[in-house]
């Protein structure tokens, strides 16, 4: 298998108060600082280590979001680009069209914790979480129609907004079009699951590269694109959007295929109706292409690619968490399933 293995949660966060604690207090002006109430988030990702903790100092009282670099034997993506994640937040922050958490202090003095690191102002409102999914049981499930009809309306607004970012402002993000998105995944293939690739997602990246798109309108891409990546306050409107690993500038149309793949994973895959009141596929094209002025080309292999994508992360996660000489083989997953599906082709019983 490849080298790197996903990120377990084992730090010390004793020991990472009593670390954090003077730097803290250096950037904040005071002479010291009380930090507590440590915790990893429930839901998120793996791709990046969060954790939450309560900040005190004479007349201060805050909370903040620490995000630490993967280490490189625990990282989810052949090119972790920690330092562009933060760039990005700064940049949106300024722009103000795409509202993002709020980041203050980045930190590349690997001895305090070990990696790189930032903090975060933190956030609050509630996400709709994709384990359990949310069209199933939670709070989303609670509210009514018209409710979750505001929700979803302000999830697209924003989903637009990230698509109407001047390229100018984030060229630092990179990713070389469409060209470049093919060439990153299949090298994270041969990286993540060395000369064990299945024959399906050989198949599939086949596929892809010989109906590449033959033209593409850049932007950025926020990469990660779905609406379990938002966080919505009482009033069910966004108040921000995160996770920006997959960050890219290529054509938006990888977001769009991003975020309709999940929202059919959430719902048919899950055997599951979609909730009344957010939005369906032709409302979902509809919106996207009135609040960005773009057209909708090439849905299909920007539907494709996203269940490969999302498959390969899925085979990397399973086979890093399974010990070495176990049997890794298993039924594919329900992305690489509507892979198949979207171009006919038979679903193996495993991979």
């Amino acid at each position: 298998m490849g080298g790197a293995r996903v990120f377990p949660k084992g730090r010390d966060l004793d020991a990472t108060a009593r670390t954090l604690g003077p730097w803290l207090a250096a950037r904040l002006g005071a002479d010291e600082a009380t930090l507590d109430s440590f915790n990893y988030p429930r839901g998120a990702g793996i791709s990046n280590e969060t954790i939450l903790f309560h900040a005190r100092t004479a007349g201060r009282n805050e909370r903040y979001v620490l995000r630490v670099a993967p280490r490189p034997e625990y990282q989810m993506f052949l090119e972790p680009r920690f330092r562009m994640q933060y760039d990005l937040l700064t940049t949106l922050r300024r722009l103000g069209t795409v509202r993002v958490p709020e980041p203050l202090w980045y930190c590349e003095d690997t001895s305090l914790l070990g990696q790189e690191f930032f903090l975060m102002r933190r956030s609050y409102g509630r996400v709709p979480v994709s384990i359990p999914v949310y069209n199933a049981t939670g709070w989303l499930t609670e509210a009514t129609p018209a409710q979750r009809r505001t929700l979803w309306e302000s999830a697209m607004r924003q989903f637009a907004a990230i698509h109407r970012v001047p390229p100018s402002e984030v060229e630092f993000v990179g990713g070389d079009g469409l060209s470049g998105q093919l060439d990153y995944w299949s090298a994270f293939a041969s990286w993540a699951l060395g000369d064990s690739i299945p024959p399906l997602v050989r198949r599939l990246l086949d596929w892809l590269r010989d109906h590449r798109p033959s033209r593409e309108e850049p932007g950025l891409a926020w990469g990660d694109a779905r609406i379990g990546n938002m966080m919505f306050d009482d009033d069910y409107h966004v108040v921000a959007v995160m996770d920006w690993e997959q960050a890219a500038l290529c054509d938006p149309m990888a977001d769009l295929g991003w975020w309709l793949m999940f929202d059919e994973i959430h719902s048919v895959y899950s055997e599951v109706p979609r909730l009344d009141g957010l939005g369906s596929r032709a409302e979902t094209l509809d919106a996207w292409q009135e609040l960005t002025g773009r057209k909708v080309t090439d849905l299909h292999w920007h539907e494709v690619f996203a269940c490969v994508k999302t498959g390969l992360l899925g085979l990397h996660t399973r086979r890093s968490m399974i010990f070495d000489g176990a049997d890794r083989s298993a039924a594919p997953s329900a992305f690489l399933q509507r892979a198949c599906h979207l171009l006919d082709l038979a679903v193996p019983e495993e991979i």
